[in-house]
């Protein structure tokens, strides 16, 4: 009589994770590929260049710190606004999808140019953030 071959308990178990895992890897591309979100613009010594912020455009940007991501609105010269960059729903950190950001938690958007809610479940526009231009340079103030 011919004996087959038996899994292991150990082995059985990890097949779906390892199944699992496999998936998520074969969903990721190079770095870039196939998505539209940027990634947000790094604050190394606690500021970012103002040409770093298009005109009329908005940014997100990593200043570091408690509250890292802050998105900054520019207008046209130094005319600088900032919101949270954080969902209001459930304080997870937003990602910037051309004119809206997107919480990944739970599906809350908001217009990237005034911090108003899109789509829920958020319910409370982002706050807006303090900062100031000196230099040419963009920071949080305080």
């Amino acid at each position: 009589m011919e004996r087959r071959p038996c899994l292991s308990r150990r082995l059985a178990l990890l097949l779906p994770a390892s199944a699992a895992g496999l998936g998520t890897l074969a969903a990721c591309g190079p770095e870039g590929e196939g998505s539209d979100t940027p990634e947000p613009v790094r604050a190394e010594d606690g500021s970012v260049s103002l040409d770093e912020v298009p005109e009329n455009a908005s940014t997100l940007v990593n200043f570091g710190g408690q509250m890292p991501f802050v998105l900054l609105v520019r207008g046209s010269g130094e005319d600088i606004a900032a919101y949270s960059g954080y969902c209001t729903h459930n304080g997870c950190a937003l990602s910037q999808v051309q004119e809206e950001l997107d919480c990944p938690c739970h599906g809350s958007k908001f217009d990237a140019s005034t911090g108003e809610v899109l789509a829920g479940p958020a319910t409370r526009h982002l706050p807006e953030v303090d900062v100031v231009v000196d230099n040419g340079a963009v920071r949080r103030a305080g």
